[in-house]
Formats: C-alpha cells, structure tokens, sequence
C-alpha cells in the first residue's frame, strides 16, 4: 500500500463513509439513516472509519457507559470489523488506539469488549492490542423485547 490509512471519527450522517461501512457490517445489518442520526447526535456515542484511497476499509463503534461511582466512566468497544483485503496490516490495532484515546478523552478508566472463544481472529487482534481476560467464567445472558 502506497497511502496512508488514516483514522476518522464520524460525526455526521452526511459522511460518505457510512454508506461504506455497509460492506463491512455483519450479514443482513446496513446503516440505518434515522437510527445512525440518533446514535451520532449522542456524544457518548462513537464511531471510527479506517480510510484508505477514500474509501473505508475499517470501523469500529463504541459507546461510553456512565459509572455512578468513583469509577466515572467506562467504554464498550461494541463492534469492530475490517475489510477482508485489509486484514493483518495493523488496522484493527489502529482503531482500537483510537477508542482509547477517546476513552481518555471522555474520563473513562477502562475498555471492555464481548466476544467469543471460537472468533480466534478477534481474540488474536484484541490480545495484540494489548486486551486480557480478566474472569473465563463470564456468561452473556440476552433478553429479547
């Protein structure tokens, strides 16, 4: 790769990167004009284009939790994800890097992300970036509406 990949926050729905981030969400899930106006006009609310040529070759949302104890604040990385072509070239990190320094920004003391045992590339990237488990006995209970 000849150009640099920068890393942008999206502020506005207007960005000509979210109608890109479409090919790099999960199957069946597209931005959504009316919901993705209401995520981003929430400041405790984020999202970061990786951008290459133009064109956005990786994101990653995140949203900050607000503690009511001395903690203050705490960040979820709720998604992450990268284009194929892009893959092991140091973006995913990159992103992650972002969201901390933006966790710094909003006073947050921690970073935590879900994923599972069998998503062997997520678990790669987000112990090269420097994650660690901290309880393997965690559940995630769902409860629909």
């Amino acid at each position: 790769m000849d150009k640099q990949i920068t890393i942008e926050r999206i502020t506005k729905n207007e960005d000509i990167f979210l109608t890109q981030i479409n090919s790099l969400l999960d199957e069946g899930v597209e931005w959504d004009i009316e919901q993705g106006r209401k995520f981003l006009e929430n400041s405790d609310n984020a999202v970061f284009v990786a951008v290459w040529e133009q064109k956005a070759v990786g994101f990653l949302t995140a949203y900050r939790l607000q503690r009511f104890d001395k903690r203050q604040a705490e960040v979820l990385l709720y998604e992450i994800g990268v284009s194929e072509n892009f893959r092991q070239k140091g973006i995913g990190k990159a992103l992650i890097e972002k969201v901390r320094n933006w966790g710094k920004e909003i006073d947050a003391d921690e970073i935590w992300v879900l994923t599972n045992k069998s998503n062997t590339a997520a678990n790669a990237l987000y112990q090269s970036a420097g994650g660690r488990v901290e309880n393997i006995d965690d559940t995630m209970y769902v409860f629909k509406l």
